[in-house]
């Protein structure tokens, strides 16, 4: 049986990188044709930025927490899984940092 924190691996394992590729399409297509107020420093397109950023921070600490709760709940069975799932999960989050903050989309 299946219990609540491998579910939570799963869905965060797979939604941070459905937001993490969102979050680069974003940044590569749309970003760029969202206008800045004259005399801001910051625009609308640069909050959207963030908000793809500490979504996909949020998703990864979830994914943290439940392989480390899998890994010590469920030592005998499937602790190597857990742990794999949760660095899949942070490359995701390394690569899209990397890649945003290069110059590789543009």
């Amino acid at each position: 049986m299946e219990s609540k924190f491998d579910k939570l691996l799963a869905f965060s394992a797979v939604f941070i990188h459905i937001f993490a590729f969102s979050g680069l399409v974003y940044r590569s297509q749309i970003y760029p044709h969202i206008p800045v107020a004259p005399e801001e420093a910051y625009g609308l397109g640069d909050v959207i930025d963030l908000l793809f950023a500490f979504v996909i921070v949020i998703i990864w600490c979830c994914a943290f927490i439940s392989a480390i709760a899998v890994t010590l709940f469920n030592i005998k069975h499937n602790w190597l899984t857990s742990l794999k799932t949760l660095l899949y999960a942070s490359v995701a989050l390394i690569g899209y940092f990397y890649v945003k903050s290069s110059n590789l989309l543009f």
